[in-house]
């Protein structure tokens, strides 16, 4: 049997990387989902760190995002709960909130939204090429 003959739900299985997007606004949530999964991207989102732990728990996920203000928990604090579970995982900060220079201790790297979402799936590209 070729690849070719295997239904592609089958052959994509594990093949796309899974991105995690966390942001309490939905408009940004579509935008982030729209522009990762035409570029080849899995696209799991939540509104909240709760929601964004419990599907962290149940996929397999290759980085997540996070923005920094949100009602429950803020995106500095999410990031150190998914460090502590998963100690590997790649956390990108990518909110309005910031100006994308600062430096937390649980991220990886930070994004101003003001750069953009294209500039976001270029930084998600580059880290997980080399992780």
């Amino acid at each position: 049997m070729t690849e070719a003959s295997v239904p592609s739900p089958y052959r994509l299985a594990r093949v796309r990387l899974s991105i995690l997007c966390v942001d309490d606004s939905l408009e940004m949530l579509e935008i982030c989902r729209t522009l990762l999964e035409t570029s080849g991207y899995q696209v799991y989102t939540a509104k909240s760190a709760a929601e964004a732990l419990s599907v962290l728990r149940s996929h397999a996920i290759d980085a997540v995002v996070v923005d920094y203000q949100m009602p429950d928990m803020n995106g500095e604090d999410l990031g150190r709960e998914i460090k502590f579970a998963a100690p590997g995982m790649p956390v990108v900060m990518f909110s309005g909130a910031i100006s994308g220079n600062e430096s937390f201790s649980c991220i990886d790297a930070c994004l101003s939204k003001g750069k953009g979402p294209i500039a976001l799936r270029k930084l998600l590209d580059s880290l997980l090429r080399s992780k």
